[in-house]
C-alpha cells in the first residue's frame, strides 16, 4: 500500500512542476491555475489544497531557485591552502550556475516578475544573502594572512561584480548564455584582479 504522506508529497511536487512549466511558458501574470491543474492532472481543489494561490506557487519557485544559489556556494575556507586556488573554486561554483540554461532562464523569469510585483518576494526571502560565502572566504583568508583586506564584505561584492558583470547581468537582459570556456576565462580574470588588489 502506498504511504499516504509520500503520495501527498508526490502530488504536491507534480503541482509545483506543472506551475514551473506554466510560469516559464506564460509568465506569472498570464499563468492560469486552471492550466496548472490540467498540467498536474489534479483537480483545482487539490491544487488549492497544496498551494492556496498562484502567488504562493511563485513564491515557492523563488524560494527553491534562490536556495540553489546559496546551497551551491556553501564553500568553507581551508586554512593554509592557496587562496588563489580557493577563490577560483568558488568562482567556478558560481560560474556553473551562470552557464546553466535552466538556472538562467528561471533567473530571468524570477527577476522580471519580482520587478513588476515586489510583493511576490516574502520577507524571509528578501533577507537571503548571496554574498555571504564570498564574504566568509575573504574574511578567513585575511585572518589567515593570505589577503590584505580591511572590509571583507566590500571585497566579496567586488569579486561577485567582476563575475556577474560579464556572465550574469548581460544574460538576464537578453544576451546569449556564456559558454563554459568563456566562464573559465572570466573566473580566472576576476581572481587575478582580486589578487592584484588584495593579495599579500
Amino acid at each position: 500500500m502506498n504511504d499516504p504522506v509520500c503520495v501527498t508529497q508526490e502530488k504536491r511536487e507534480q503541482i509545483f512542476q506543472a506551475a514551473v512549466a506554466e510560469f516559464h511558458e506564460n509568465g506569472f501574470s498570464a499563468a492560469s491555475m486552471d492550466r496548472i491543474s490540467a498540467r498536474a492532472g489534479a483537480s483545482k481543489r487539490t491544487v488549492y489544497k497544496h498551494f492556496e494561490s498562484k502567488e504562493k506557487l511563485f513564491q515557492e519557485l523563488i524560494r527553491r531557485h534562490w536556495a540553489k544559489f546559496t546551497d551551491s556556494l556553501d564553500v568553507t575556507y581551508e586554512a593554509g591552502r592557496d587562496i588563489r586556488t580557493q577563490l577560483t573554486a568558488l568562482g567556478r561554483a558560481e560560474g556553473r550556475l551562470m552557464t546553466s540554461p535552466d538556472m538562467m532562464a528561471t533567473t530571468r523569469l524570477v527577476l522580471s516578475e519580482v520587478l513588476r510585483s515586489p510583493e511576490l518576494v516574502e520577507e524571509n526571502q528578501e533577507k537571503t544573502d548571496f554574498t555571504i560565502s564570498f564574504e566568509n572566504m575573504m574574511r578567513a583568508a585575511a585572518a589567515d594572512g593570505q589577503l590584505d583586506i580591511d572590509d571583507p564584505r566590500i571585497a566579496a561584492e567586488e569579486f561577485l561584480a567582476l563575475l556577474k558583470g560579464k556572465a550574469f547581468w548581460p544574460v538576464v537582459f537578453g544576451a546569449p548564455l556564456v559558454s563554459v570556456d568563456e566562464m573559465e576565462k572570466i573566473v580566472d580574470s576576476s581572481v587575478e584582479m582580486i589578487m592584484q588588489r588584495y593579495g599579500v
